[in-house]
């Protein structure tokens, strides 16, 4: 029994030794404790930190929204400079270990302004310039409003005026296309009436062609003779006759068949000539 309370007394003096050892060096030496600046602190640059715990550590500054950015290895306190806070508004500073890195760290959140913000009287007093703001503001939108809806009104103006031009052109257009139909019958019919002419030209042709051939192959003239006196050494002698035959009464058709017979005939007192021809004449 006695050797029982003994060791729960060794453990319990044990326990409080470890604990007291862990916060009091070791775990301040492994974790660091951010001192400043507060949590949720509204802070004017420059701000400088403190913190407890390992003497370098990394320091890296968050802008809310932002990328982070490495500021290097420092030692507390450490002052982050105005060049560092590009904006106004939160930021998130948080201290790693150069050799564990994420494993030992430790963050705080804060607000940083270059000018401090405005008491509340401040405020209440600013009210009516606000409100005057906001009314010119609202005056300008008004207005833009307004050149709007009269750019609008002016557009359908215009757009109403392109469509009855729209609508113009495409009657004219209608009416153009008619009347190109129109000639293009008109065109074909004159077309078709030339082919016909064309086909009755060249039917004449063949049939003056064929005439021409008639006409050459028809003799000009179909009787021929010549003038002579039966008995000329008669006084008075015979009358003039017009011999158109030989002596066996064969009309004479050719121009040479005449001329064979005058020239043998003594009584002949002419050359030989048409007396028939082939036109009646």
């Amino acid at each position: 029994m006695f050797r029982a309370l003994l060791t729960a007394l060794l453990c319990g003096l044990a326990i409080v030794a470890g604990d007291a050892l862990f916060r009091g060096s070791l775990l301040s030496e492994l974790r660091p404790i951010i001192l400043s600046p507060r949590n949720q602190a509204v802070l004017q640059p420059p701000v400088e930190i403190h913190w407890d715990g390992p003497k370098n550590m990394r320091v890296v500054l968050t802008p809310v929204g932002d990328q982070p950015r490495d500021l290097g290895v420092h030692r507390s306190p450490y002052e982050i400079g105005t060049e560092e806070f590009v904006r106004d508004g939160g930021y998130r500073i948080e201290l790693q270990s150069t050799v564990l890195g994420d494993w030992i760290r430790a963050h705080r959140l804060f607000q940083v302004y270059a000018k401090p913000p405005p008491p509340a009287e401040q405020k209440e007093e600013t009210q009516p310039s606000e409100a005057r703001f906001l009314m010119q503001a609202l005056e300008a939108v008004r207005r833009e409003r307004d050149r709007a809806r009269g750019q609008a009104k002016r557009y359908r103006h215009e757009t109403t005026a392109l469509r009855d031009e729209a609508a113009r052109l495409a009657d004219q257009i209608d009416q153009l296309q008619t009347v190109q139909d129109q000639e293009l019958v008109h065109s074909d019919d004159l077309e078709s009436r030339l082919v016909q002419l064309a086909n009755e030209y060249r039917a004449l042709s063949e049939e003056n062609a064929s005439l021409r051939l008639r006409l050459e192959s028809v003799i000009p003239c179909t009787v021929w003779g010549y003038y002579s006196y039966p008995r000329p050494n008669t006084i008075p002698p015979t009358r003039q006759i017009v011999a158109v035959t030989d002596s066996q009464a064969r009309i004479f058709r050719l121009q040479r068949d005449c001329e064979s017979v005058r020239r043998e005939d003594p009584t002949a007192s002419s050359t030989c000539f048409c007396v028939g021809n082939s036109w009646g004449r």
